[in-house]
């Protein structure tokens, strides 16, 4: 998919920054309660995609990016009424789980939002949430969580 063609879609490359959604009245969602492996395998619903992005303010095509599904496959998966497949829903459930994880460090959903979609120097100037598409990059961001919530040295 081409640059240009990919920012028609609302999809951003992953060295930019997030598209921030800016949520009526600032009212955001809890964090995504645990999933299980069973829902994982089986597809978790376009609702739980949409719930995450609306927790992290952040646009759909944002999250799409993560998980790396195409905007058209969702579009195709929404009209069908079909789930996420499941390599996507175990990003999706591991973006739910450094969420709810950040979200406990950092005390409520809306500043774990805001340090997920920032660029950090920890991280050496990387955004956690364009991390969490591979393994050791959301090993990482969770590293960085543990050792805020312990006031540990960076």
């Amino acid at each position: 998919m081409s640059g240009k063609h990919a920012a028609s879609l609302g999809i951003r490359r992953l060295t930019k920054a997030p598209v921030v959604r800016k949520s009526p009245g600032g009212a955001h969602l809890a964090a995504t309660p645990s999933l299980t492996a069973d829902q994982v395998r089986q597809g978790l619903p376009m609702s739980v995609l949409i719930d995450l992005a609306s927790q992290l303010n952040v646009e759909r095509g944002t999250l799409l990016q993560v998980l790396g599904t195409s905007l058209r496959t969702l579009q195709r998966k929404a009209e069908g009424r079909e789930r996420l497949g499941a390599a996507a829903s175990d990003r999706l459930a591991r973006v739910a789980r450094i969420l709810n994880l950040a979200s406990h460090v950092f005390g409520e959903t809306p500043k774990a939002s805001a340090w997920l979609t920032s660029k950090s120097r920890a991280l050496g100037g990387e955004i956690p949430l364009y991390m969490l598409d591979t393994d050791i990059g959301t090993e990482r961001v969770q590293q960085e969580l543990r050792q805020i919530e312990f006031g540990m040295p960076f």
